[in-house]
């Protein structure tokens, strides 16, 4: 539904730029060409949002992960790859934002889950440091509840 107002809205502000920029050109020979000039680009401006409205009513996604492409045919395997690929996202921005502050994590577990209403939220956050960092365990935890709001369990490992 999004994606037929967008196309229905491009093309409204294709045909109010069209006929200011028609009674702006100039008389004559020019006028002429313009219009021809703008009427193509008015055709076509109304039949690429159309085939991108199309385009949504398919039922198969296709993803590229890791250079591979996967065809998804139902909707709980569009969710699984949806979660899968927030989680190593999080767990990416989440070593990134520890490796900022000078923290080299050994390990991540990000946990994720999909509430009633399809919203994404982090149920677990688990951090395995090294003994070395083990001081740093409070300013872990103070940087994940500020960034992502959720308070992380701190295992030190050997």
């Amino acid at each position: 539904m999004s994606s037929l107002k967008s196309a229905s809205v491009i093309i409204c502000i294709c045909c109010v730029a069209c006929s200011i920029i028609g009674l702006l050109a100039p008389l004559g020979r020019m006028r002429k060409i313009s219009n021809l000039v703008l009427g193509a680009f008015l055709v076509s401006s109304l039949f690429i949002p159309l085939l991108g409205v199309v385009d949504t009513f398919s039922t198969d996604y296709s993803f590229d992960i890791d250079d591979t492409l996967t065809t998804v045919s139902n909707e709980s395997d569009y969710e699984k790859m949806v979660l899968n690929q927030t989680a190593q996202n999080l767990v990416a921005a989440t070593n990134d934002l520890l490796l900022s502050e000078g923290i080299e994590a050994k390990n991540i577990e990000l946990g994720i889950k999909k509430s009633e209403n399809n919203s994404i939220y982090i149920n677990k956050i688990n951090i395995y440091i090294n003994k070395e960092d083990k001081e740093k365990t409070e300013q872990i935890k103070n940087i994940i509840v500020v960034n992502m709001s959720k308070e992380p369990v701190i295992i030190v490992s050997e």
